[in-house]
């Protein structure tokens, strides 16, 4: 077994292509079918269902999809300690980060690293927290930017911050302007655009209202922060999100804050990792300076 079967097979597993696969890899179709085969071969038994153009993954192929990536990011790491050794720092950093957070913290924190480490190429994605772990857990991910409680107790997270949640409407509506908070019992006279019961902050807004006593009338379900935000805009309800990513938004749309209180919600963000990783120069460099532009947004 070779490392570059592994990546070619990793390649059409995420592609579901032999075509699009051969081409992310550099490679003619026919060496990289060769290279698949021969992998199957060896192992005894195949590790795609073809089915035309698209193929998916066998069972075989699901074991050897988890191990693959571990051996490749594993790979990934040594190379990247050798060149901490001989101060040659390059190498990739791969984060997931929540939509919210990627909006307003992100940005400084990519500045900042940028400057430090310039040779380090950096790969910022925006996902929900739970596919964040779920990436953090198959090594798909170094680190990741995660909503508290984890989900997941094989994953460490270090605490960054509280973020409050707040009751965000269309600028003109039936709430009288000099209304700037709201008790949480309060929210039932509201329709509410929020996302999807799967997501955590989603769970986490669910659970904060049963601690108040209160069941939300949630009138539509969207994915995106954004999407919400306009949707908001446009009149079509409320939306409770975190209040630095909404003051980071409001000059783009049409819109007011109303504080929530008794009980003040909120929840944490945490720099999250598999702890049996080594945590380079590089990500320990991202959670200092996530820490460092943190305080700069509290001051």
């Amino acid at each position: 077994m070779e490392l570059r079967q592994l990546r070619y097979f990793l390649a059409v597993a995420t592609h579901g292509n032999f075509t699009r696969a051969a081409e992310f890899s550099h490679v003619s179709q026919p060496s990289l079918s060769v290279q698949i085969l021969s992998l199957e071969e060896e192992l005894g038994s195949p590790l795609f269902n073809r089915m035309g153009r698209h193929v998916e993954l066998t069972p075989a192929g699901l074991l050897l999809q988890e191990h693959a990536r571990r051996v490749l990011r594993d790979l990934e790491q040594a190379r990247e300690g050798i060149r901490e050794l001989i101060g040659a720092e390059r190498g990739r950093l791969m984060i997931g980060a929540v939509s919210t957070v990627n909006t307003y913290l992100i940005p400084p924190v990519v500045s900042r690293f940028r400057q430090q480490h310039p040779n380090v190429h950096l790969q910022v994605q925006a996902q929900p927290s739970l596919d964040i772990e779920n990436r953090l857990l198959s090594n798909q991910l170094d680190v990741g930017l995660c909503l508290l409680p984890l989900a997941h107790d094989r994953l460490t997270a270090t605490k960054l911050l509280d973020e409050t949640l707040c009751l965000v409407g269309p600028a003109q509506s039936h709430v009288p302007l000099r209304t700037t908070k709201l008790r949480m019992r309060d929210l039932n006279d509201f329709p509410l655009v929020l996302m999807p019961v799967d997501y955590c902050l989603r769970k986490i807004i669910e659970a904060e209202c049963a601690q108040a006593g209160v069941h939300p009338h949630v009138s539509i379900e969207m994915t995106s922060p954004e999407g919400i935000l306009e949707a908001v805009t446009q009149g079509s309800g409320w939306t409770i999100l975190p209040e630095l990513y909404v003051q980071h938004r409001i000059k783009q749309y049409s819109l007011r804050i109303l504080k929530l209180y008794d009980p003040i919600p909120r929840h944490g963000v945490g720099f999250t990792y598999l702890p049996q990783r080594h945590l380079g120069t590089a990500a320990q460099s991202f959670l200092t300076d996530c820490q460092a532009v943190i305080h700069a947004l509290k001051a």
